[in-house]
């Protein structure tokens, strides 16, 4: 028998030929084998292989504890798989039952799904069908942004291959959606009704969003042969408190999710609210209703076109970008408004008749909810065209609002008047829990007059001023409650009523008969100036001059911007003789809302109690205590002027050079 074997060995010749025979008809052998044991292979015995298979491949369990069937040898394969179950991530998961348990990621009571094999072996995968039976869906999003879905980038597009039949009964889906706000349980069914006809997609339920009422009404075309290559069309109808939206859009290429647009129609007590609905920073704004179409291109870009909105009595149109490929959204594009009602302004920073809650003050006392600076970037521009104000002489207004990395910016940012402008900046910085505001406003050759309703003008000039102001506050009332910084106002020249100067240094008889004879003649305003240190909320006069050709008058005193109230004192000091000049300073005291002014009492009973006892030597000499021999001398403007400049005022050189000096 060795000799035999040993025999056979000595006459084996190889040959190429016999290599590819004897390779080919083991090779089919196995073939045959394979298809005859996947032909009669119990498919109920590898649930457990599989299941450990997509466990590994997914990172969270998946069980398939129903009925497996596959056909395979079909020019259409299908696979049936009954009660399937998905689980969550290993940092979710928890066994069932316990206190932090949460539901599965997903459930099904049946997956059925038919794929072509021709279209399959060119490389492009079309499922005939895609039947779901009361599938049990959960979503979750942590306030990180981490989600029960994960799977790498979350903002790769989520595409399906064409399906020619989709089918979805009695679905359930709940979302817990911590960055939202939003908890929502809905029913989702897309089937075909008993008499043949071609049912639609719905998507039904409701839930919280921001801890308010949240409803939604989804519905869509048959899922029945959609063509990839035309729109699929759908509408919803979604409430969110007092936020109301209707939408009718489109896919605009079927199973490729990340492409659609939308005509939306959107109405809501304030923009702001949108925030939880598409994570979108926008500001607090009047009742609004907007209109306005979505385009999307792609998973991380799309465009808000034809934005047409009305909030208060302000209109605002324009058209914006969202770019998304970063964690934190950037907004970009143009806005304006060809009517802005200066009131309506006040719903941004929380005041005006928009504010929430009714202060006894004039500065909003409402919470900014800057922590939502953190959460989107801008650069967008905007300017309104005219506006209408019932205190301010204000034309137009522009600026270009910027938000990076939780630090916003209005630079520049510039008031326009029918003469005369109000520009400057403002950045409040978010980055901390107590935002720190900063602003910087020059106003420059604005008409004093402009200020003063009616038409008696007592007071003439062009007004020249700066602030400069830094706070931390979560309110524009907070920030300014504990503000450093310095204001200057200045008005060069001018004219004042010859009346009223006579009045700031109490010239009882010339006042008196300049109003009695109704003289509304002018004085020369020389100059005035005024300016104020702030530190901690209280503004300290540093300088107060306002000089007229027949009275000097000197102030003094303190702004509180805590309480809102005034404390200054003005003393006017004759340049002429008098006969009867009671020596009382004029006091401004009150609130900002409603300054009250007056005489200083203290100086007015010393004044007449040297005229008592003159009275005892002569009676005619008790006179002599109420005359003034008018010894104010000219202030020098032009010294003050200058000073006033560098200190921040924007003063122009030549009003400086032309300022009156002191008459000899």
């Amino acid at each position: 028998m060795r000799e035999r074997i040993l025999s056979d060995f000595r006459d084996f010749r190889f040959t190429w030929r016999g290599f590819f025979k004897w390779t080919g008809i083991t090779l089919l052998a196995v073939l045959v084998a394979v298809i005859v044991t996947l032909y009669f292979l119990d498919w109920n015995q590898m649930r457990g292989p599989i299941g450990r298979y997509l466990t590994y491949r997914t990172g969270r369990e998946v069980r398939l504890d129903g009925n497996l069937s596959v056909k395979l040898f079909s020019f259409q394969p299908g696979l049936d798989a009954a009660r399937v179950t998905i689980g969550n991530p290993s940092w979710l998961a928890q066994p069932e039952g316990t206190p932090n348990s949460a539901p599965h990621a997903a459930t099904v009571d049946r997956f059925r799904v038919e794929l072509r094999l021709m279209p399959l072996l060119r490389g492009r995968v079309i499922l005939p069908l895609v039947q779901i039976d009361r599938p049990d869906i959960y979503l979750l999003r942590e306030e990180s942004g981490r989600t029960n879905w994960d799977s790498g980038d979350s903002r790769q597009a989520f595409r399906l291959p064409p399906i020619r039949r989709f089918l979805v009964t009695d679905g359930h889906i709940r979302i817990d959606d911590a960055v939202r706000k939003l908890h929502f349980t809905g029913m989702v069914n897309s089937e075909e009704s008993r008499n043949g006809g071609r049912a639609a997609f719905t998507l039904k339920g409701d839930g919280t969003l921001n801890k308010n009422k949240f409803l939604a009404d989804v519905s869509g075309g048959p899922l029945l042969n959609v063509d990839e290559s035309k729109p699929y069309k759908f509408t919803a109808d979604v409430r969110a408190g007092a936020t109301h939206a209707v939408i009718d859009g489109a896919i605009t290429q079927p199973f490729h999710l990340d492409r659609y647009t939308a005509r939306i129609d959107v109405s809501g007590p304030t923009m702001r609210d949108l925030y939880f609905m598409t994570g979108l920073v926008l500001p607090n704004t009047p009742p609004y209703r907007m209109t306005l179409t979505v385009v999307r291109e792609s998973s991380t870009s799309y465009r808000l076109n034809g934005i047409n909105a009305a909030m208060g009595g302000t209109d605002l149109h324009g058209d914006l970008a969202v770019d998304a490929a970063q964690d934190i959204p950037l907004l970009t594009g143009q806005v304006a408004s060809r009517v802005l009602v200066f009131e309506d302004l006040g719903a941004v920073v929380g005041g005006g008749k928009h504010a929430p809650l009714q202060s006894k003050y004039m500065l909003p006392e409402t919470v900014l909810h800057t922590e939502r600076l953190r959460q989107s970037n801008a650069e967008v521009d905007y300017r309104a065209d005219s506006i209408k104000s019932r205190d301010f002489p204000l034309t137009g207004l522009s600026t270009h609002i910027s938000v990076q990395g939780g630090v916003l910016n209005l630079k520049p940012l510039a008031f326009s008047f029918t003469q005369g402008k109000l520009s400057g900046s403002l950045k409040v910085d978010g980055r901390k829990d107590v935002p720190v505001s900063t602003v910087d406003a020059r106003i420059t050759d604005l008409k004093a007059e402009n200020f003063i309703k009616g038409g008696d003008k007592p007071i003439q000039g062009l007004l020249e001023a700066r602030a400069v102001l830094t706070g931390a506050g979560k309110s524009v009332h907070a920030a300014a409650s504990n503000a450093n910084g310095s204001f200057i106002a200045v008005v060069p020249s001018g004219g004042m009523r010859h009346s009223l100067a006579e009045w700031t240094g109490v010239d009882v008889l010339t006042a008196l008969s300049l109003n009695l004879a109704g003289d509304n003649s002018n004085t020369n305003l020389r100059c005035a100036v005024a300016g104020f240190q702030v530190k901690d909320g209280v503004m300290s006069s540093q300088q107060f001059v306002i000089d007229t050709d027949p009275v000097r008058v000197d102030g003094s005193g303190t702004i509180n911007l805590r309480d809102e109230t005034l404390d200054l004192q003005l003393q006017g000091k004759p340049k002429h003789f008098q006969l009867v000049r009671l020596r009382a300073p004029i006091t401004v005291k009150g609130s900002l809302a409603h300054p009250e002014l007056g005489l200083k009492a203290g100086a007015v009973v010393q004044q007449g109690g040297l005229a008592a006892a003159l009275a005892f030597l002569n009676p005619l000499a008790s006179i002599l205590a109420f005359v003034d021999p008018g010894l104010a001398k000219d202030a020098n403007c032009g010294p003050l002027l200058a000073t006033a400049k560098a200190q921040g005022a924007p003063v122009k050189n030549s009003a400086i050079k032309s300022a009156p000096a002191p008459r000899k």
